[in-house]
């Protein structure tokens, strides 16, 4: 039978929709207001709402895309601030700097155990901290710090999310450690991608060998 033989027998027949509405899935709505819709009609409504649903995704991809290209911007910036320092103190406020103007964020902390950096106040060789740093083959973020990271944050606000990153040398091993906090729980959660915040921990790890192999 061709569709047009369909249509016409439906046309001949207006209810016979309306008789085998289970059939073809129409029939809650048949029963509310006991409109028969067309196939033709049905498909247009589907179609409709495949086309919402893929405009809904595609305004989410420009929006992921939107926020990659600011990360990639500030990483960029970052970047350009690490290169200009010349010293470890130089290089600490330049990060504190570029993380509040450029990422909106208040709290990092940066210690070190490097022999280089022994008479700085970010020397710390405690053992709890090159534990973690070398236990993270990966930043890590979520709601969780040790106590001994805690303690390196004001105590207000109360921080709610963390992004440790292990900062390593060209063997792999790590000679510090860099905490991001905030006190918004889903700034840095367990589903994060780190793609980005490992990079960045790269980067910084490049300049601060650089200016302690110069120390």
């Amino acid at each position: 039978m061709q569709s047009e033989e369909v249509l016409a027998f439906l046309d001949s027949h207006p209810d016979f929709l309306q008789h085998h509405a289970e059939r073809f899935g129409l029939r809650g709505q048949m029963a509310q207001d006991r409109v028969v819709v067309s196939l033709a009609d049905r498909q247009m409504l589907e179609l409709k709402d495949r086309n919402r649903q893929l405009e809904a995704r595609l305004h989410q991809l420009i929006r992921h895309g939107e926020a990659n290209d600011q990360i990639i911007h500030s990483a960029h910036r970052l970047s350009l601030m690490l290169q200009r320092c010349l010293n470890l103190q130089q290089i600490a406020d330049g990060l504190a700097s570029c993380f509040h103007q450029d990422f909106a964020l208040d709290r990092m902390a940066l210690r070190l155990w490097h022999p280089a950096a022994e008479s700085s106040p970010l020397y710390n060789a405690r053992h709890e901290v090159q534990a973690l740093a070398r236990n993270l083959s990966a930043p890590y973020c979520g709601p969780y710090v040790n106590d001994e990271v805690l303690g390196w944050f004001p105590a207000t606000p109360v921080l709610q999310s963390f992004s440790q990153i292990p900062l390593t040398d060209a063997s792999g091993s790590a000679f510090g450690l860099l905490v991001l906090a905030s006190d918004d729980a889903q700034r840095f959660t367990f589903d994060m991608h780190t793609h980005y915040l490992a990079q960045m921990g790269e980067i910084i790890s490049a300049a601060l060998l650089r200016v302690l192999g110069q120390a």
